[in-house]
């Protein structure tokens, strides 16, 4: 083992009030003002290799975004692709980025300097490295339903069966010979507590939370990993008195968590990361795709008639997609798929997943059982988001997350086919066990 040093970093990344918020179709307009900050979080980790997680206060990021982060990374500290992982919290209340354009106007000019950030916030959390000691461990905790499994409550209303959860938060905390650096914590539910009514930039309950363990855990930078929750609410919703009750009900077990972990800097540290493809399914017949494409148009007109300014923006990118399906259709095109990578981080016995997209809580609960490690923490939102990555069962099912989301990310694909959960799964089981065993494939 090699003595572990660590690093740590924070940066605001407010956008200026006027951005247009992303997470819901058809807002009313833009925003209009601050009701909390957002932020950009890194920790830096080494030991024999090395690990460098980000976390971001954003609805998700895109391939080509992550892609730009990594390399002005590489570039200033030469920690390489696969030692990067940059999660998202996935506030619903935060600004618009390249990877849902459906759901707002993106500030090109914001987003560029955002990626600056996010570099250097990497940069810095690696030049501060310093003589750590880490600790791991879990605490029963929930502030999320599945909403697929139980009814949806009126606003500011609890459900009592909450259906199939991650009830628990999964916690890696690092001290330095001072006091605490950072506190990472992973847990699954929506960044959703504020509705589509809300105008103002948050960063939701996760934000409280993190809030509440840097309050608590005074010097530590608290960096939230939005777990898989493609299929979990938080609940309740309606208010932000209800997201901070849920951020401190949230905080107080990372604390708990952190205060029964043993700690230790004998330790390793690796890396891996294993990228492939989903495959999609085939494009419908012409007449379909047409009167897909005539829908979308008339959507569209009628939200231009009413003057609703968020529906006006969500249909044009719904004609947009159309026009590329129709194109396809045309092409009569096979073998449709999508990039996908599934990375891994080991911190002794510790592993941290990253799956990117809108992941059903399924996985963690199917990689984390089949583990090699004590504890494994898995994230979605993670070097990426595509659009929602249902299970295999969801399909027969149907719904918004397989039926009609994927049409909202971007465009230039159609739906993932169920053989995606095998592939995800088997790639993860690959990627952990290279973790254990340093050449394994």
């Amino acid at each position: 083992m090699a003595t572990l040093t660590a690093g740590t970093a924070a940066i605001n990344i407010t956008p200026p009030v006027g951005v247009d918020l992303c997470g819901y179709g058809g807002r009313a307009g833009p925003s209009s003002g601050v009701h909390d900050e957002l932020y950009a979080k890194a920790l830096y980790l080494c030991a024999g290799g090395q690990a460098l997680v980000i976390t971001c206060d954003l609805i998700g990021l895109d391939y080509d975004s992550v892609a730009v982060v990594r390399e002005g990374i590489a570039q200033a500290t030469g920690i390489c692709a696969d030692e990067v992982m940059i999660g998202c919290s996935h506030t619903h209340s935060g600004p618009v980025t390249p990877c849902l354009p459906t759901m707002g106007k993106l500030d090109d000019d914001y987003l560029k300097i955002l990626l600056r950030q996010l570099v250097s916030v990497g940069e810095l959390a690696y030049g501060r490295a310093q003589e750590a000691w880490v600790g791991r461990n879990c605490e029963p905790v929930s502030v999320g339903f599945n909403r697929r499994e139980v009814s949806w409550p009126r606003s500011e209303e609890p459900v009592a069966e909450k259906g199939t959860i991650l009830d628990r938060v999964d916690v890696l905390a690092v001290d330095g010979a001072d006091g605490p650096l950072a506190r990472l914590f992973v847990h699954a539910a929506h960044g959703v507590t504020m509705g589509g009514d809300n105008l103002l930039i948050s960063a939701d309950w996760p934000g409280y939370a993190q809030r509440f363990v840097e309050q608590l855990d005074e010097g530590s930078v608290a960096l939230f990993g939005q777990g898989c929750c493609g299929n979990i609410n938080s609940d309740p919703r309606g208010t932000f008195e209800i997201a901070e009750s849920q951020g401190r009900a949230m905080a107080g077990a990372v604390v708990k968590a952190t205060e029964l972990a043993e700690m230790t800097n004998d330790v390793e540290v690796a890396a891996a990361r294993e990228q492939f493809h989903l495959p999609c399914f085939d494009p419908p017949p012409v007449d379909e795709a047409q009167q897909i494409l005539q829908q979308a148009e008339a959507d569209l007109e009628k939200a231009q008639q009413q003057q609703q300014y968020g529906n006006q923006i969500f249909f044009d990118g719904m004609v947009k997609w159309a026009r590329w399906l129709l194109e396809m259709s045309q092409k009569r095109a096979t073998g449709l798929a999508i990039d996908y990578e599934v990375q891994g981080f080991k911190v002794g016995d510790f592993a941290l997943v990253g799956l990117p997209g809108e992941v059903f809580v399924e996985y963690a609960i199917n990689i984390d059982g089949r583990s090699p490690f004590q504890q494994t923490a898995v994230m979605a939102y993670t070097n990426g988001n595509p659009g929602y990555i249902p299970t295999a069962a969801a399909y027969p099912q149907g719904g918004y997350e397989v039926e009609n989301a994927y049409r909202f990310y971007g465009g230039g694909y159609t739906m993932i086919t169920p053989d995606s959960e095998r592939l995800i799964l088997d790639a993860s089981d690959r990627v952990l066990r290279r973790l254990i065993s340093p050449g394994t494939r």
